[in-house]
């Protein structure tokens, strides 16, 4: 009995220090105390000086971004995925808390509270990376702004500004929809301070007119800052998700030139991965635009991939393992075109999972007939699909290039292909990482039916009329 009691004591022992140590490590100390030291810092360095209640200054920036802004992270997935998301939110917040401080300096002090730039920052960051750290990052400016004005009330109408900032610039898709905003954000922001005139303090009409025009103007330096933002860091809002998804973009012309089979499966693929994503709550734009990125590797060898031959299959004069080489190619290729076109990262994620860690069958089965039999070796890259909208666009590649090889589509026989499909690629655990669960995945073969069965559906057969050959095509081009 005391030895195993001895056991326990070690085990908990060790496991206490693994904790602490874990705690302790750079990264966490760096993440839960430099970063928010460091920016409040930086809130301080217009003034030259610290404030008088130095503690309180520090010890609170710490707390409020250790509750705040770090959980924000913590539940936003693509924080874990990329350390980019964590940088440049660091830097939009950084530089906010630097103007907002460096205006409460050179305007006089009774205009500082209505002229600090609260929805810049915020805006920004809920427009790129979402709601929750928006509204986390906003309060964290909030506070530090309200030091530099040395009022609690300040603190109050700060934190409000940043609330409705996130509340009018969430799901943001449009421009114009950021422009429209800051009218909004201007007209509770003046609302507020006339309201406070009732009861406490004078308000000039000057200092109305201010209130409504900084988020005004505000927005309109997001609309211009935003495209070089999502350049430089590869983290896209939706809005710029949309401007690369409108089917101008240099390659997917090349890809509609150079490889048009895949092309038009792409497109495919983008139509079943929105729905699907529409249905699990995921984000229908990033799985319409990856859809339509996740080939562009195939540009550079289409005759390689079915969907682009016309008859001919150079397969069929290279070995199994010099054909799995080629096929590997194009996730390569793809990832290569995708960094020099500064694609957004995610996108560069699906090029990557969106075939996992499958094996390539057709070849694997060749090659076992003249004896090679290791299947690993036929495998993709991978890694396996590392949030939904990856895995989604993994299921649609499979579904629809199965469909294409059913025979007389009916509503039975496509629903029990789509099922036949996701089952398969779930059996073979390769949405272990993408957070789809079983609810999702009936969600998705649902949707994929539906829209499946719907690109099926036959026309009418029209009357033939007859209709006298003007323009003809000169035989002769085609021989």
């Amino acid at each position: 009995m005391k030895e195993r009691q001895r056991k326990m004591i070690a085990e908990n022992s060790v496991g206490f220090l693994r904790r602490l140590r874990k705690s302790l490590s750079l990264d966490r100390v760096t993440n839960l105390l430099l970063l928010p030291v460091m920016i409040a810092l930086l809130s301080r360095v217009s003034f030259f000086s610290l404030p008088d209640n130095k503690f309180t200054f520090f010890i609170g920036a710490i707390v409020f971004w250790y509750i705040l802004v770090e959980g924000s992270f913590e539940s936003n997935h693509f924080f874990r995925l990329h350390r980019s998301y964590r940088y440049t939110v660091f830097m939009i917040v950084s530089i906010g808390v630097f103007v907002n401080s460096f205006i409460s300096v050179v305007v006089p002090s009774e205009f500082s509270l209505v002229i600090t730039p609260i929805f810049l920052g915020t805006a920004t960051v809920t427009i790129l990376v979402g709601y929750e750290v928006g509204i986390a990052t906003g309060l964290f400016m909030a506070y530090l702004s309200a030091f530099s004005i040395g009022t609690i009330e300040s603190f109050v109408i700060f934190s409000t500004i940043a609330l409705i900032s996130t509340l009018t610039t969430r799901n943001i898709l449009r421009r114009i929809n950021i422009a429209r905003a800051g009218f909004e954000t201007g007209i509770i922001f003046a609302l507020i301070l006339f309201a406070r005139s009732f009861f406490e303090v004078k308000l000039s009409l000057l200092q109305l007119v201010i209130s409504f025009f900084n988020p005004v103007f505000s927005a309109i330096i997001v609309i211009g800052i935003l495209p070089y933002i999502e350049y430089a860091s590869r983290i896209y809002s939706n809005i710029g998700l949309l401007e690369l998804g409108n089917l101008s973009h240099p390659l997917l012309k090349s890809l509609s030139l150079s490889a048009p089979g895949t092309y038009q499966h792409s497109v495919s693929i983008a139509n079943l991965a929105e729905i699907a994503a529409e249905e699990i709550g995921a984000n229908p734009i990033l799985a319409r635009v990856a859809a339509y990125f996740h080939d562009i590797g195939k540009s550079k060898r289409p005759q390689y991939f079915t969907e682009n031959q016309r008859g001919l299959n150079p397969h069929e004069s290279l070995s199994p393992s010099m054909s799995n080489l080629v096929i590997n190619e194009h996730v390569k290729l793809g990832v290569e075109l995708a960094k020099k076109y500064r694609l957004p990262i995610l996108v560069e994620d699906v090029i990557r999972e969106h075939h996992g860690t499958r094996i390539k069958k057709y070849f694997y089965h060749k090659a076992k007939t003249s004896g090679e039999d290791n299947p690993d070796s036929f495998r993709y890259p991978g890694p396996k699909p590392r949030f939904k909208e990856s895995g989604i666009i993994m299921l649609a590649d499979s579904v629809e290039a199965a469909f294409k090889s059913l025979k007389d589509p009916t509503p039975g026989k496509i629903q029990e292909l789509v099922e036949e499909v996701v089952n398969g690629i779930y059996n073979e655990r390769q949405l272990d990482k993408s957070g789809l669960n079983l609810e999702d995945l009936e969600k998705i073969i649902e949707a994929f039916t539906r829209v499946l069965i719907s690109m099926s559906q036959a026309r009418i057969e029209y009357p033939k009329e007859k209709v006298e050959k003007v323009v003809r095509i000169n035989e002769n081009n085609h021989k």
